[in-house]
């Protein structure tokens, strides 16, 4: 018995989230491809119009849960917002910055102990780059947007752009003003 290839590509995004392909491949259906300009290629869904987290999730297509759900979006923003610097353009694929300016970034968002909040970033930075939303490359030191971002509809930017721009910024950001 043999499978279908776009079945199972279909099976495989939808337990692994973003998967990477070769360039040439294509995009069975019901899957759309995010183009990085290195020339990495992802596999991502392709959620149909009006699809609501309710819907994903009767699907069993719901991104994996955090513990901390209302800190990891903090870190994911403060990673955004070191990622995607030129905001009159879409996100993806933006541009790799430190790990340390996100957490950098992420601690100056709240109030607390700053050591306590790196180490609980960097766990969510981990669990946000398992579920494909970013790449994080802890040898290297650097995160980048993940494919994940490509999917996001040029018209729901809008508000994520004025979000953006009322957080701190990246120190390299904030140096290079002066």
């Amino acid at each position: 018995m043999s499978v279908d290839p776009g079945v199972l590509a279909r099976a495989r995004v939808r337990v692994l989230g973003p998967v990477p392909i070769g360039p040439a491949d294509p995009a069975p259906a019901g899957l759309t491809r995010a183009v990085e300009p290195s020339g990495r290629v992802w596999l991502l869904p392709a959620w149909p119009d009006g699809a609501t987290p309710a819907l994903l999730e009767e699907y069993q297509t719901a991104p994996p849960s955090m513990d901390r759900p209302g800190q990891a979006r903090r870190v994911f923003a403060a990673a955004l917002r070191c990622c995607w610097t030129d905001l009159d353009t879409a996100p993806w694929p933006g541009r790799t910055a430190a790990i340390a300016a996100a957490l950098e970034v992420y601690t100056c968002m709240g109030r607390g102990d700053a050591d306590l909040m790196r180490r609980w970033g960097l766990g969510d930075l981990r669990r946000l780059a398992d579920s494909g939303w970013l790449l994080l490359d802890e040898t290297a030191g650097t995160v980048r947007l993940g494919p994940r971002t490509a999917a996001w509809p040029a018209d729901a930017l809008s508000s994520l752009r004025d979000l953006l721009r009322r957080l701190p910024q990246p120190p390299e950001q904030a140096g290079a003003a002066r």
